[in-house]
């Protein structure tokens, strides 16, 4: 009896067996990652945005804060991946960009003007973490 039992279950033990154990997903690769003010017209003051370095920053940024605040530790997402600016010096600039869940990069300086089309105003760009 008990022969017959373990005979009738082996195939379910097989299939079970052979599926394979979930995967975690992995953490997105990092992006590289542009910062700098741009005036926005709700309220026709200065803001702290960050877009894909190497991808037009008009009109895909993400505005983070007014200028006059720190743009450090504000979640942003790009390409299902999350960061936030760090280490933010004098006059709130970063000095890294930190992926959640990953690893972080270096910020550099890299001031210039980037010129948008239509009713989006210009970015004026104050660098880069690549």
């Amino acid at each position: 009896m008990q022969l017959k039992s373990l005979v009738f279950s082996l195939p379910f033990l097989a299939t079970a067996l052979a599926s394979p154990a979930p995967v975690p997903a992995p953490v997105p690769a990092s992006v590289p990652i542009g910062y700098g003010q741009q005036l926005q017209n709700p309220d026709q003051a200065n803001h702290w945005v960050v877009w894909i370095e190497g991808q037009s920053a008009c009109p895909k940024s993400i505005t983070l804060s007014r200028l006059t605040e720190s743009p450090c530790n504000i979640d942003f997402s790009f390409n299902g991946g999350t960061y936030h600016l760090a280490d933010c010096g004098s006059g709130n600039e970063p000095r890294r960009v930190v992926q959640n869940g990953g690893g972080s990069k270096s910020c550099s300086r890299d001031n210039r003007k980037i010129t948008c089309h239509g009713s989006t105003h210009d970015i004026v760009k104050h660098g880069k973490c690549v």
